[in-house]
């Protein structure tokens, strides 16, 4: 009988903790917006220099309004794994590099295909070695 009680209780603070962790998944997942945006993104290349692309979409999503443009290839779009940004690649096998992407001068937290863009977004895109 004490084993019945205890495997109940502990079946309900199981769903109770699978319940808060599916909460906080739906609470953080980046909103989309549809329709016309105007986004800023700056790449920032191994050598330090700098490119402004001012880009005028109906992407929901940062990936697509990068492969829009021509920015990313369509292989690595498909992937959602990017080593080429505007034709410059990060090989972190050689050098440790790898493309880090921040939104409104903030680091994302997701991979550019799941980073939600909103009208008047400032992202930097930048060459970066660990």
């Amino acid at each position: 009988m004490k084993n019945k009680k205890l495997i109940i209780s502990l079946s309900i603070i199981l769903v109770a903790i699978i319940a808060v962790f599916a909460a906080v998944v739906i609470a953080t997942k980046p909103a989309t917006v549809q329709g016309a945006k105007e986004i800023t993104v700056t790449v920032v290349s191994k050598d330090k220099s700098s490119k402004v692309i001012d880009i005028d979409t109906d992407a929901e999503f940062l990936g697509d309004a990068l492969y829009e443009e021509k920015i990313v290839n369509e292989e690595e779009y498909k992937s959602g794994f990017y080593t080429v940004i505007n034709g410059e690649k990060a090989d972190y096998n050689v050098d440790k590099s790898w493309w880090c992407v921040t939104k409104n001068g903030e680091m994302t937290s997701v991979g550019m295909n799941e980073q939600s863009i909103l009208d008047g977004d400032k992202f930097e895109i930048t060459y970066t070695i660990s």
